[in-house]
């Protein structure tokens, strides 16, 4: 009679015979085969090692030494004094009524226009927001628009439901309506599914780039003419620098037609995960038949709305705006001194990054890998190309989380990187 012991060794040599050598790819979805194996986006080229500590411009997050620590420890002891578990227990439905009828009275405020909390949806962070959104309206192979280039983190959501993701290009005033109108016609003409077109109308990610008024107006009149909706990545549009930009895309369509998705990863900071969805009440409904999770982090989500109803979000804001306006500055500066002669790029309004477009002679890859070695790590531009396109010679270089005294030097290495890739000595 086998053993127990004898059973027991039998069935995990079995088991690893079955498992153990099997790629995770042959148990995968067909969505997530195509993901699966592929780079992070935040990995550094392979093969190459820094020759000293790396300083980063690569960070497209908060600056440590301004996140209101104080203030939301502080939240965090009300939220768990106060009597009753409604902070420890699962929460259902839209999110809490409080840190809604803000956001509802916030954006009525500034952008002149009557909404109330049941137009807006509490998420884990935008990428949620939008995980969301696309989970519960795309199916595999309906098309969704997108800017080329784009957050790389957002084509993965896309990919992740199957969607067949088309581009348009971009230039300072933002998308190409006019491009976009002719890839509107032919996708009409091929008989495809247009289900989405997405923007990130201000303070681009990548970019910086604002869409103008003229061509926020255009694109919704095309999106209504072909019967597309807009979904609008709000994640920068409060980091505005001098003044704000202009009338959101959800304002002016008067609400329909546009579902517009915020975060406070950006204005507060990442680890919350606090984000919203805004649209009409009837598509929210549609959404949250799609929210598997049992409820949003509750303690994170009241412990950030009393520290709204503290007042401590706007100042915490005007001092975030001031900032990161200094800190465009001043890497701009060292930049302009160590690398004018070798790339150019436009000061972005407000949000978090330089599009630096690299002039003759400086390859993008040999450039990447160079400044890695050097150790200066930037964003290489394919990674936020359609298809990865390395013909994208262009870096993004971050200057929210970097601490200011270190430009000067992050400049003097990414020139010493340029050096080396013209005269050929590129790693």
């Amino acid at each position: 009679m086998t053993s127990p012991g004898e059973r027991l060794e039998a069935l995990r040599k079995h088991q690893r015979a079955n498992w153990f050598s099997r790629s995770p790819s042959e148990v995968a979805s067909a969505n997530a085969r195509l993901l699966f194996g592929t780079a992070g986006e935040w990995d550094l080229p392979e093969g190459v090692e820094p020759k000293r500590d790396l300083l980063y411009l690569a960070v497209g997050i908060p600056d440590v030494d301004a996140l209101p620590r104080e203030a939301l420890a502080e939240a965090a002891v009300a939220t768990l004094s106060r009597s009753g578990d409604l902070a420890l227990r699962y929460g259902f439905g839209k999110g809490p009524s409080g840190l809604r009828e803000w956001l509802a009275a916030r954006r009525s405020q500034e952008e002149g226009v009557g909404v109330d909390a049941e137009w807006f949806q509490l998420t884990n962070g935008s990428s949620g927001a939008i995980d969301l959104v696309v989970r519960s309206m795309i199916d595999p192979g309906d098309v969704i628009i997108a800017e080329n280039p784009t957050y790389m983190g957002t084509l993965h959501n896309f990919r992740g439901v199957g969607a067949d993701i088309r581009y348009v290009p971009m230039d300072e005033e933002g998308l190409d309506t006019q491009a976009l109108e002719r890839l509107l016609v032919e996708l009409r003409d091929e008989g495809k599914v247009v289900k989405l077109i997405y923007t990130i109308s201000a303070y681009h990610n990548p970019t910086g780039a604002t869409l103008s008024i003229e061509r926020r107006l255009r694109v919704l009149e095309l999106a209504a003419r072909h019967e597309v909706m807009v979904l609008d990545d709000e994640a920068y549009r409060d980091l505005w620098f001098n003044t704000p930009p202009p009338p959101s895309l959800s304002t002016l369509s008067g609400g329909c037609g546009v579902i517009a998705t915020g975060t406070f990863s950006k204005t507060v900071a990442t680890g919350l995960r606090v984000g919203w969805i805004h649209a009409p009440p009837e598509l929210l409904a549609l959404f949250g038949r799609m929210r598997f999770a049992m409820g949003q982090n509750q303690f994170g989500l009241r412990t950030f709305g009393e520290f709204l109803d503290r007042g401590q979000f706007e100042p915490h804001l005007a001092r975030v705006r001031e900032l990161y306006r200094d800190k465009r500055d001043r890497l701009h500066a060292a930049l302009t001194r160590e690398v004018g002669a070798y790339m150019r790029w436009r000061l972005p309004e407000g949000g978090f990054y330089l599009w630096a477009r690299l002039g003759e002679g400086i390859a993008l890859e040999p450039l990447w890998r160079s400044a890695v070695q050097e150790g200066i790590a930037v964003n290489p531009g394919s990674g936020f190309a359609a298809g990865g396109n390395l013909d994208m010679d262009c870096i993004r270089i971050a200057f929210a989380w970097t601490p200011m005294d270190q430009f000067d030097e992050a400049a003097r290495r990414l020139r010493l990187a340029c050096e080396r890739v013209l005269r050929g000595d590129a790693a």
